[in-house]
């Protein structure tokens, strides 16, 4: 069955979501494996008005209509009770039509995970040591911050995200991490025959085993996604680029962290901590990202890594210096700090003399859906 046609609302459409509010719908942001999103506004009465985005879910024209609604209701209630600051936050759900899904979300205005280490890879560098443990701690928090969230009435939800990957990890001008789209995997599954073999092997490049094998992702599950996205920021992909759509999947189920010929090298106790989160059995993992966030937290303090919000906001303000859609790059973009770049090298074991390697791919991370356009912001 192909993909069903999403039904796109009109530019500049208004919402309504009762006693006086509405939603405004403007430009959109890219679209998603399940979603298109948008840019928005969230009005209320005495001229409130704040900025948001806004995710139009794809209708599912088949019989499995009813579960994926029902199933994407569930994650948003979910999702809706997690209060942390590195977890994008869900404003409000509705109906666009009688029967297509919207979420308004909190605006995250940036630059996913995905696009960020893409572009770096494209300019022949790798993303700074201490930069990437300060976004693998971020994510780390976020994932912690979900699992120990309650509901209303005071019950633990223990909610993992089950499919994370560097698209849902979003960048800010800022210098914040935030994660979103927690719990919308089991919407995902629901829908699975609507979705590309393509689109599921570029996703399960993060996919702990038994996630890609189809089973229910448990907080292990997501120490391992965690994993596989820091050890693609320092190292390089998971997965050679020459690998199938078809041997990707395999490779996912069966657990493979593919091993280069030539990989920059890590400190011992970074490349212990790394280990232990992708294994391929989830009982010798860590118990859950709170653990594994404490360790990153542990191995970046005695290296002397502290917030990195600052580092983050000139990488990102560098990294897409010549994107003349963004204002904002040009506001931020600020003179190199001393060392941003290149601080860790002679821990990585890198030459500090050598000029970047602009030619070559093998540090290529966070490939974008060709199927796909990503949205960076929300």
């Amino acid at each position: 069955m192909g993909r069903p046609t999403p039904l796109i609302p009109p530019p500049r459409a208004d919402i309504p979501v009762g006693e006086g509010r509405h939603v405004h719908i403007g430009r959109q942001l890219g679209r998603g494996s399940m979603a298109t999103v948008y840019r928005g506004a969230y009005r209320g009465p005495f001229h409130l008005a704040r900025p948001v985005a806004v995710k139009v879910f794809d209708v599912i024209a088949s019989d499995e209509h009813e579960a994926v609604l029902a199933s994407l209701a569930a994650a948003m209630r979910r999702g809706a009770c997690v209060s942390h600051p590195n977890v994008v936050r869900i404003e409000d759900v509705g109906f666009v039509g009688p029967a297509q899904p919207y979420a308004v979300v909190e605006l995250v205005e940036g630059r996913t995970l995905a696009r960020f280490a893409s572009q770096v890879a494209h300019r022949g560098e790798r993303v700074p040591l201490d930069l990437g443990l300060f976004i693998g701690a971020e994510v780390a928090d976020a994932l912690a911050g979900a699992r120990l969230a309650s509901s209303l009435e005071g019950v633990r939800l223990g909610l993992v995200h089950g499919e994370l990957s560097a698209r849902d990890v979003l960048l800010s001008w800022h210098g914040e991490v935030k994660v979103s789209d927690f719990g919308v995997a089991t919407a995902a599954r629901a829908a699975s025959s609507v979705r590309t073999v393509r689109s599921l092997a570029l996703r399960a490049r993060s996919f702990a085993p038994e996630v890609a094998r189809g089973q229910a992702g448990d907080a292990r599950s997501d120490v391992f996604s965690l994993g596989v996205l820091l050890r693609e920021l320092l190292v390089g992909p998971r997965f050679p680029g020459f690998v199938s759509d078809t041997e990707a999947l395999a490779w996912a189920r069966d657990g493979v962290v593919h091993q280069g010929m030539f990989e920059p090298h890590l400190p011992a106790p970074l490349q212990a901590i790394l280990s232990r989160a992708l294994e391929r059995d989830p009982s010798r993992r860590y118990p859950h990202a709170g653990v594994f966030g404490a360790e990153l937290r542990r191995i970046a303090l005695t290296m002397g890594v502290g917030d990195e919000r600052a580092f983050l906001r000139t990488a990102l303000a560098r990294a897409f210096a010549d994107d003349e859609e963004d204002e904002v790059t040009s506001e931020l973009r600020l003179p190199q700090p001393s060392g941003v770049m290149d601080r860790f090298a002679k821990l990585r074991g890198d030459d500090e003399a050598a000029p970047p390697d602009r030619s070559s791919g093998t540090v290529a991370v966070g490939a974008r859906d060709d199927e796909e356009d990503e949205a960076d912001e929300g």
